[in-house]
């Protein structure tokens, strides 16, 4: 399920999460000004396009360079061709707020994309002081806050929707006590913050063990939870360390019904342990990656696939939530300018919050804006149960039933 350099740059793009710069921007038009109000609307979107996580940041690039060519064959914003200006970031969330402020002395841009992982919670409320309309793949609700940033949206799932389908799968199941075992950071914190009441309203028990990012053995947290006797386990978390978890399993023999959390198989699972070690164990996964489901048969999401094939060369060495998050980060600006008819970043906001599914075509996720939530919210319907299967082309490839 791809190679172990993919794995590792993916890893490392992960742990990161938690404008115009010299020499180092290319697309169309000029670098800095945004063009008059009247368009032709420019997007900035910082992207590392250097650094440890480069090809990363060239996989997201060909996401984004789709939606501008897919949103111009669709007659372009307020009748002009879309315009998209990247600024590399090296992934760094410093030299993020750095080439934002250079962006911003030459002028207010039309919207702007800050980066992936630490580079957005750097750049947003710099972009919310400057009054700037912002599109991002956070996956923390922190910035889903209209009042406090009334110019940022976001499109990717965040915490409470993937474990509101995992609470949702665990009582269809009669699950009542769970034993999890999590990463050991921030990361982990904040799963455990929503899930342990989430569960806990669901009349479910809950037992927590954290494994270190990098460990290698994960038997004493498994060996932690087992003692609980709990009716199923739940592997979470996007980090070299669900290898390790699967490896416990399977040394310790444990027959007990597992979950692996969307952040657990979101991980590039082939090259983190052998596929035996995932026996039994049923994958949470976005519907989006994995081939056959509704979402991914959709006319959008054909429409976007198709295309990033194309551009990809017919080979998609990362999952293709990757591209899928840089695509919308694009979508999602060009529909608010569109649905305002203006490039006022006010009016585009507006426009969004009232937005409905046919009104904008292109874009594949839920279309669930709204006064009070600039996320897209992902129920449990957008979230798949499967055995595990290998990763291909992008998608997710379920065995048979």
């Amino acid at each position: 399920m791809g190679s172990k350099r993919a794995a590792f740059v993916a890893a490392l793009a992960v742990s990161v999460l938690a404008v115009s710069s010299c020499g180092g921007d290319s697309g169309s038009g000029s670098n800095g000004s945004s063009g008059s109000s009247d368009g032709p609307m420019k997007i900035h979107a910082l992207v590392a396009l250097s650094g440890p996580i480069a090809v990363v940041g060239a996989a997201m690039q060909q996401g984004m360079d789709v939606a501008v060519q897919l949103v111009n064959e669709s007659g372009g914003v307020l009748g002009k061709p879309l315009e998209i200006n990247y600024i590399d970031n090296a992934g760094s969330a410093d030299q993020s707020a750095a080439k934002l402020q250079e962006l911003l002395s030459a002028g207010k841009p039309h919207a702007v994309i800050p980066g992936s992982a630490s580079e957005i919670p750097a750049g947003i409320p710099i972009l919310a002081q400057a009054g700037v309309f912002t599109s991002q793949h956070f996956t923390s609700a922190t910035f889903n806050d209209p009042k406090k940033y009334p110019l940022a949206f976001g499109n990717a799932h965040t915490i409470p929707d993937y474990v509101g389908s995992l609470v949702d799968e665990a009582k269809k199941r009669g699950y009542r006590s769970i034993g999890i075992l999590d990463i050991d950071d921030a990361s982990g914190e904040a799963f455990e913050a929503v899930a342990k009441p989430a569960f806990g309203e669901a009349g479910i028990s809950v037992t927590f063990a954290q494994v270190p990012p990098e460990s290698i053995d994960a038997t004493p947290q498994l060996q932690q939870v087992l003692a609980g006797n709990p009716d199923a386990l739940v592997f979470a978390g996007y980090s070299p360390a669900a290898g390790a978890m699967a490896k416990a399993r399977t040394k310790l023999g444990v027959k007990v019904p597992t979950l692996g959390a969307q952040t657990f198989s979101a991980n590039n699972l082939a090259d983190l342990a052998a596929e035996s070690d995932y026996d039994g164990i049923v994958f949470q996964q976005l519907a989006t990656s994995v081939k056959g489901t509704p979402q991914t048969e959709s006319e959008a999401f054909k429409k976007f696939y198709d295309a990033v094939l194309a551009k990809a060369g017919g080979d998609l060495p990362f999952p293709i939530n990757t591209y899928l998050v840089a695509y919308h980060d694009v979508i999602l600006a060009a529909s608010a300018a569109n649905l305002a008819g203006s490039l006022d970043p006010e009016q585009m906001a507006k426009a969004l919050e009232g937005a409905k599914p046919a009104d904008m075509p292109l874009y594949v996720n839920p279309v669930t804006f709204s006064a009070d939530s600039h996320f897209s919210t992902f129920g449990p319907e957008d979230f798949v149960f499967t055995a595990y299967g290998p990763v291909e082309k992008g998608l997710s490839v379920p065995p048979p039933a």
